[in-house]
This record gives structure tokens, C-alpha cells and sequence, in this order.
């Protein structure tokens, strides 16, 4: 199936700053079958999940993914990567919204998917408990469990301690020592300070490469995310976010899904306070990057299985 790509971008919950969106679609508007949002993960952006994006959009898919603030193309003359304003989180979730808002006024009536991967999963999991009404499904990839309380309260502790020392802009090492350095540790000896993000080489070698990626948060970034973590792994979120059709996809060798036990947490107590249409995908071996791995083709194939599934679904209704 022939595919169109584009552009464009729209003004932002922040003032001032712009959003920048890759969409892709069928050629031939009426083999548009649904529609599907991406969120990124943290210190990446768009152009990581064109392949994908391609991969669904040949299947009858229109698909938008837009680069948060602070990262990729979203970052203006002046603006700073991994800020994200001062509403922190829920600006990209605003912004997230926004495009949903300007997809389903371009395709109206067709169902609506919303993926979100690493911090993004994050992002998506908020914007279900939001907005979950608006969407017939939705995919975490490489999510992670709740942490125990203790844990939350140490770092945030930390992180509010940075800000107002250093300023929210600031950086910190101490924030990457405790997350990506730790990760990398566990595929030791290390080819690259990457190796826990995919077993392929080229891959790993493309995002350590790409000045866009890989970069440090300012530390109110990391505390945001800390905060959103925090909100989405609460008892209030397990039980306010509706029963739509969830897949959540790991490698069961994610240093930040605990090698598939978090995903497998977040299932289960979904599945205790009455959502019964969650499902778990681990896939063997591989690591956190499961859109880059080197089975990509067998985890596109599984989502967009999820999807079709769906769509089969609805209209024996």
C-alpha cells in the first residue's frame, strides 16, 4: 500500500514554543482503517520510530507522533532539552492531547490507538486514566512496575533538593548514574554505554550517534518524570483508568521493566480491580528498545496484530 509522510507542527500548552509532528499515512484516504498516536521515550524522538511507523501506516494505518518538549525537533532557539516548562509532565500530556484533538477532526469515526514507549508509556498510561474514553486500545512498551514508596520519596527528595540549589535547568550526573549507567551495567563488558537499549549494534550505534538522543535531562525533567511515575503506579490510576483492550510489550531483558517483572506487576493489578481485557508480550532476549531490536519485525507484527484484532472485534459487533 502506497504511503504519504508529512510534517507540520502547532503551538504547545508552553507558550511560545512549537510542536513538531511526522505523520504518515495511506496514499488513498478510504484505506484509512484507524489511527494510531506514538509517545516517545525520554531523550529520543520521532525519527527513531519511522520504520515502524512506515511498517503500519502500509497496513491501512494514519499514524502521528510528535517530538515532546524538550526533545528533537520541539526544541526552539532558546528552549532546553529535557525541560519541560513549568507544568513539567502534564504540558506533554497537553500537547499529546492536542494532536489527538487535530487527528480525530481529520479522521473522524475511526478508531483511536494510543502507543506510548519508556517514558512515554508513562505518558500514555496518564493520558488513558484521562482521556482513555476517546480510544479503542492502547500499547505500553517498555514500561515498569511500581517502586516501593521509600524508593519515590529518596529520589524525589533528591531531585527537589537539585532544583533548588542548582535552578531547574540544571544537570546533575548524579540522575544518570542512577538510571542509564546502572541499566548498562547488567550487559557488561560494554561495547557502548547504550548496550541495554537493543542487541543490534547498528541500532545501538544509530542512537549513540544521533546528537538528539542519548542526552541529559535537566534535573526538574527527571523529577517530573519521577512525579508522573509516581501517578501512574498509584492505586488511584489502577482504578480510574477504564477497561480498554491493553497490551503491554517488553523484553524480558528490560533493565527497566526488571527483565518483564514489571510489566507482569502492572498486569496483574490491573487485573485485580476488574480490567479484564489486558494482555503481556515479553520477548526473549531482548532489552529495552523492542521497536529496534533485532526481532523489530516479529514486535511490529505483534502490535499490529493487537490492532487488527480490535478492529475485527468491533465490527462483528
Amino acid at each position: 500500500m502506497e504511503i504519504v509522510e508529512r510534517e507540520l507542527s502547532f503551538d504547545s500548552c508552553v507558550d511560545s514554543e512549537r510542536i513538531f509532528v511526522r505523520m504518515f499515512e495511506p496514499k488513498e484516504q478510504e484505506n484509512i482503517r484507524a489511527v494510531i498516536q506514538i509517545a516517545h521515550g525520554m531523550a529520543e524522538h520521532s525519527l527513531e520510530y519511522v520504520p515502524f511507523c512506515k511498517y503500519v501506516a502500509s497496513n491501512g494505518f494514519a499514524v502521528a507522533i510528535n517530538d515532546h518538549l524538550g526533545h528533537g525537533k520541539s526544541v526552539s532557539t532558546g528552549s532546553t532539552y529535557g525541560y519541560f516548562g513549568t507544568g513539567g509532565t502534564d504540558n506533554l500530556i497537553g500537547d499529546m492531547h492536542k494532536l489527538a484533538g487535530m487527528e480525530q477532526g481529520a479522521h473522524p469515526g475511526k478508531p483511536y490507538f494510543l502507543i506510548g514507549h519508556n517514558m512515554g508509556s508513562f505518558l500514555a498510561r496518564e493520558y488513558a486514566a484521562r482521556y482513555g474514553g476517546d480510544l479503542a486500545g492502547v500499547v505500553y512498551i517498555g514500561t515498569c512496575g511500581p517502586l516501593p514508596n521509600s524508593v519515590y520519596a529518596a529520589e524525589l527528595h533528591l531531585a527537589n533538593h537539585i532544583v533548588r540549589k542548582q535552578g531547574a535547568l540544571a544537570h546533575d550526573p548524579i540522575f544518570k548514574r542512577l538510571s542509564t549507567q546502572q541499566y548498562n551495567k547488567r550487559f557488561a563488558p560494554n561495547r557502548t554505554e547504550n548496550d541495554w537499549i537493543s542487541r543490534d549494534e547498528k541500532a545501538v550505534d544509530q542512537y549513540t550517534e544521533d546528537p538528539l538522543c542519548g542526552f541529559d535531562l535537566t534535573a526538574s525533567g527527571y523529577r517530573d518524570i519521577l512525579e508522573l511515575q509516581k501517578r501512574v503506579s498509584s492505586a488511584e490510576w489502577f482504578h480510574s483508568v477504564p477497561d480498554i483492550p491493553t497490551l503491554l510489550c517488553s523484553g524480558d531483558h528490560d533493565p527497566i521493566g526488571e527483565n518483564g517483572k514489571g510489566p507482569l506487576r502492572v498486569a496483574k493489578r490491573l487485573h485485580s480491580v476488574g480490567k479484564t481485557k489486558v494482555e503481556v508480550k515479553l520477548f526473549p532476549g531482548a532489552r529495552h528498545a523492542i521497536l529496534a531490536e533485532t526481532n523489530a519485525q516479529e514486535v511490529f507484527e505483534e502490535i499490529l496484530s493487537f490492532f487488527e484484532k480490535i478492529l475485527m472485534e468491533s465490527f462483528s459487533k
